[in-house]
């Protein structure tokens, strides 16, 4: 999973045509699709049926990009063909046209290729002696399949067709994860702005990313995709590692005497593969949230064990954490903690809730799509918070200013509900 990277022009990067960057999106990442292009669209031969299905009409004028289908991936591998028809119907008979709704199509095919590769690192890497013939060239394939699709949502897509592997292995894989934490591609493009324009470019002697999963694919995926194009010269490989201390308690990842067990992470290739790219170098950590730091930690010492050194980095930070208790303190474990507030758990799967129940209009109507400022100014307020709390190098602070200033000038994702009971108002 090799990405290349070049010299750095100044300034922010300019999100290109038909991204998501340029498309509205929601706290999960769901963008609004005119009626009309679903009329459209089953007007050049897509089933209505099948448009109504995935994408349900939330008000008079819009359907929603996701529906119950999306968050079921496990249960909707069948429609993988149907998707990739469509959106093949669509390019021939529409071409440049019914921009959201293709975009919607491309998410939900680029949806459940990465669940469904998910699901076999899990397997692969838990029972490899059980795995079927083929399970690692699946794998292979699922990556690169998903990885297009991941340059399509950016706008950055390669001119030949995506070519999608088949996925009847998948059909016996018995563990699925409902959703990505961090599984908006507003949210995405944001990020990887940063950390190109801040991170990447300043530091040459960052040389791997290595990002963990399940709630950080998508970020990884499109790393892979985008870099390639936007630093063609610089070498820098990203590579996936399966860890988690919450969602995934029935894993032992740490030995006893208190390392990280690296089998329990990834499938052999994948193993063998980041312990080369980490190896005398300095590897870049992103994870989609930092809460108690257990996740980044066991990165860091995994890294360490691999003979390479760590620089952190996390995506959203659980602030309210610092208000509940004044002993909390993560610095010493996310070197480039982000000043972006964490969208919580519980309001992921409240919103989500509305969309297993088929009641897209419960889902429009929710409150927490309505929190009253600005993405930047809770940032500000971070900021603030993680001054007072007196444990943040001078440095770690001078990178929040950097990331404020570059986020209230460029980004763009909603302003987040930034504590649990606030979904429940």
């Amino acid at each position: 999973m090799k990405t290349l990277l070049s010299a750095p022009p100044p300034g922010p990067l300019p999100p290109p045509a038909r991204t998501a960057a340029a498309l509205p999106c929601d706290l999960l990442g769901i963008i609004p699709v005119p009626l009309a292009e679903l009329r459209a669209a089953a007007q050049t031969g897509i089933s209505p049926a099948f448009l109504t299905a995935f994408f349900p009409q939330a008000t008079e004028t819009t359907a929603l990009s996701r529906s119950a289908p999306y968050y079921r991936p496990g249960q909707h591998l069948t429609a993988i063909p149907a998707l990739a028809s469509a959106l093949k119907n669509l390019d021939k008979h529409a071409p440049g046209e019914l921009a959201a709704l293709r975009y919607a199509l491309v998410e939900n095919l680029y949806n459940l290729l990465t669940a469904g590769a998910f699901a076999l690192w899990e397997s692969l890497t838990d029972q490899p002696a059980q795995a079927p013939p083929g399970a690692t060239r699946l794998l292979d394939d699922l990556l690169d399949a998903a990885t297009h699709l991941a340059a399509d949502l950016a706008g950055r897509a390669p001119a030949d067709p995506v070519q999608l592997p088949p996925t009847d292995l998948l059909a016996g894989l018995s563990r699925w994860r409902v959703f990505r934490e961090l599984d908006s591609q507003q949210k995405i493009a944001d990020e990887l702005s940063y950390l190109i324009s801040h991170v990447i470019d300043p530091q040459p002697q960052i040389r791997t990313i290595l990002v963990p999963l399940y709630g950080s694919l998508a970020l990884a995926l499109a790393a892979r995709a985008v870099l390639p194009v936007l630093r063609p010269h610089r070498q820098l490989s990203v590579h996936l590692v399966r860890l988690g201390f919450h969602d995934q308690a029935r894993v032992s990842y740490l030995t006893p005497a208190g390392g990280v067990d690296h089998a329990a992470t990834a499938p052999e290739r994948q193993r063998e593969a980041l312990a080369a790219a980490a190896a005398s170098t300095t590897v870049l950590v992103v994870d989609d949230n930092v809460g108690y730091g257990s996740t980044l930690r066991a990165a860091r010492t995994l890294v360490h064990q691999l003979g390479g050194h760590a620089v952190t980095r996390s995506v959203e930070t659980a602030w309210q954490l610092y208000h509940r208790s004044g002993r909390h303190d993560v610095s010493g474990v996310a070197d480039l903690p982000s000043l972006r507030p964490n969208l919580h758990y519980t309001i992921q799967n409240r919103l989500i809730s509305h969309l297993l129940r088929a009641d897209p209009a419960a889902y429009i109507r929710d409150p927490v799509h309505r929190v009253p400022g600005r993405l930047s100014q809770q940032m500000a307020a971070s900021y603030d918070l993680a001054v007072s709390t007196g444990s943040w190098s001078s440095g770690q602070l001078a990178a929040m200013r950097t990331e404020l200033a570059h986020a209230t000038a460029c980004w763009r994702s909603p302003a987040v509900p930034t504590a649990p009971h606030r979904a429940a108002a």
